[in-house]
């Protein structure tokens, strides 16, 4: 197998790092098939709108619904009105790229570090959301994700490089969704921040990219030390 033979070179798990960047970035830029551009996209909008959701519920209030799409999704929350209602409609808006960029890190870690654990987490995890689902819809993507975590666990050794690769994945969409609102003047997640807070909605992207670039060294570093 080419990716064994890889890591048992000098600085292998850096060079697997960077075949599998280089390989998220064709899927997306380079590839012309539908296939292999939308293979793993359900999973990278499962984490943005599960970040949404977690935020929504971390700061007290209610998921009404959650809708997932093969390239797109949105979270319904109910946010109880008081003195807090502005701040917690900030965070819940801001939470869906950074909490991409942080799950696709994890995702990266723990394909290192450990084992069948933080598969089955990751499974449970996916399945709690079936609680605010709105429809078969959604929960056959729901379906699709957990599908694939569950791959990862029963291929072994290739399930975790493909765990890996998922937070390469997950990371890398969370840096270049971000870029396609530089166009998007009417609605989106940087305009509702804009309105909330009255920054530009440029200053949100610009965020969001750099936590992406962050979060990608933070793994590239990661896998330094590890190498």
């Amino acid at each position: 197998m080419f990716i064994k033979k890889l890591v048992t070179q000098p600085k292998g798990e850096l060079w697997i790092f960077l075949l599998f960047t280089f390989l998220a970035l064709w899927m997306h830029y380079l590839s012309h098939s539908s296939l292999l551009i939308y293979l793993f996209k359900p999973v990278e909008v499962f984490f943005h709108e599960a970040s949404h959701g977690l935020v929504t519920l971390l700061t007290g209030n209610r998921i009404q619904s959650l809708h997932l799409a093969w390239r797109e999704g949105h979270v319904i929350s109910s946010v109880a009105m008081g003195s807090g209602v502005r701040p917690a409609r900030i965070m819940i808006a801001f939470a869906g790229y950074p909490g991409a960029s942080l799950f696709g890190y994890l995702l990266y870690a723990s394909s290192l570090y450990t084992g069948k654990v933080i598969k089955i987490i990751l499974i449970l995890f996916c399945a709690f959301f079936f609680l605010y689902i709105d429809g078969p819809a959604t929960a056959i993507i729901l379906l699709y994700v957990i599908a694939v975590f569950a791959s990862c666990w029963f291929l072994g050794k290739a399930g975790t490089y493909l765990l890996r690769f998922l937070g390469i994945y997950v990371m890398l969409n969370a840096i270049y969704s971000p870029s396609y609102l530089w166009s998007i003047h009417g609605s989106g997640e940087h305009i509702t921040l804009s309105r909330l807070t009255g920054f530009p909605a440029f200053f949100f992207i610009l965020i969001w990219i750099g936590i992406g670039l962050y979060a990608m060294r933070a793994a590239y570093l990661l896998t330094a030390r590890r190498g």
